[in-house]
């Protein structure tokens, strides 16, 4: 039997699940899902792509309880955040969360990552202004104007090159 790749994703506005819609259709055979429709059996799978968010410094809590189920798998990361993902930063919690996922199962291995900036969703906007007295500075708006517009077609076409440099265009 042929193994197939497999992505699963965890998306709260939309924009992970538009980078795994592009990924997924630029890669021949690839299968997508979100953690609750994920079956038993892994084994007809891989590669595997976990597309999640930045959910307070880690990815979201159904693609951590899917990650330990990873056994013998290539694994491949992509996320999206409401600021600035090409910092230090957010390049380091992306290959931090990433290495974490990829070892939280058992012999996998973690091929490669891709991080976008993506729109913030309004409620966690609203919640974190709360949290800081109720008041948008300036910078603050403009980083949430900024992200407003992503990911763009050139973050979704970054997102596809990068796994189909890693994988192949025929996995």
């Amino acid at each position: 039997m042929t193994e197939k790749p497999l992505i699963i994703i965890s998306s709260r506005t939309g924009n992970t699940l538009a980078v795994g819609h592009a990924v997924c259709d630029a890669l021949p055979g690839a299968v997508m899902m979100r953690p609750s429709e994920v079956p038993d059996d892994l084994t007809p799978y891989n590669p595997v792509l976990l597309g999640f968010w930045c959910d307070r410094g880690d990815a979201p809590e159904e693609i951590l309880r899917i990650a330990p189920r990873l056994r013998n798998k290539t694994i491949g990361c992509f996320a999206t955040m409401g600021g600035n993902a090409e910092t230090p930063e957010a390049l380091d919690w992306m290959k931090r969360t990433s290495e974490s996922l990829a070892a939280a199962g058992k012999n996998n291995t973690l091929a490669g990552t891709y991080l976008c900036r993506g729109r913030i969703a309004p409620a966690l906007f609203e919640r974190m202004t709360a949290m800081m007295g109720g008041k948008v500075t300036p910078e603050r708006e403009a980083r949430r104007l900024a992200s407003e517009t992503h990911p763009d077609r050139m973050d979704l076409e970054r997102g596809v090159e990068r796994f189909r440099t890693i994988f192949g265009v025929n996995w």
